[in-house]
């Protein structure tokens, strides 16, 4: 067999990408490998959204939260091409941006306000849940927001916040059911 290093270890290198004539729907490379994509498909690109739809969608994605009527006459009247970038700005400026990000990441790792069995008794977590949001509104990096996660407490000189991110070693199930078996539920945990 020909040998080949683990993948990690190769340099990567930027793939050519055919060129398409495509009437300029296309306006970067990612585009062009999309539209390859779609051809091979059989399917067309869509129509370009008029501006209200593209309101709508950007702000569905960013936020999760419909535009105000203000904001959509404000960019369906912009005739500047600056429009799309000063909205999209804005919307990640905003404290629902974080949000809206936060809920993927807290529903992957069971956030919940509650111990999740039996009498499924309160916990009071919602600091870790404000950590992850503020950590999507700050752009944290990803290398940043999972050590402080896993150990935060274990940094030198740890602040509160990094304290607070550990809270996501919490957020598994837990029982306080007076017959429950130690060495079970210590199994489940894990």
């Amino acid at each position: 067999a020909e040998y080949e290093p683990l993948w990690s270890y190769i340099t990567p290198t930027r793939p050519k990408v055919a060129s398409i004539n495509n009437d300029g729907w296309s306006k970067n490379a990612i585009d062009q490998i999309l539209l390859a994509n779609l051809k091979i498909e059989g399917v067309q690109p869509s129509a370009k959204a008029d501006p209200v739809t593209l309101v709508r969608r950007i702000h569905y994605d960013l936020t999760g939260l419909p535009p105000t009527t203000e904001v959509v006459d404000g960019f369906v009247a912009d005739p500047s091409g600056e429009a799309y970038s000063k909205m999209v700005d804005s919307l990640l400026a905003s404290p629902a941006y974080g949000e809206r990000m936060a809920i993927d990441w807290l529903d992957k790792v069971r956030y919940a306000d509650s111990n999740g069995y039996h009498s499924d008794e309160e916990r009071v977590i919602f600091p870790y849940r404000d950590y992850v949001i503020n950590a999507f509104n700050s752009n944290k990096s990803f290398d940043e927001f999972t050590i402080e996660q896993l150990a935060g407490d274990l940094l030198d000189n740890p602040t509160q916040e990094q304290l607070v991110a550990t809270g996501f070693n919490r957020l598994n199930q837990i029982t306080a059911e007076g017959g429950a078996q130690g060495k079970e539920y210590r199994a489940k945990y894990n």
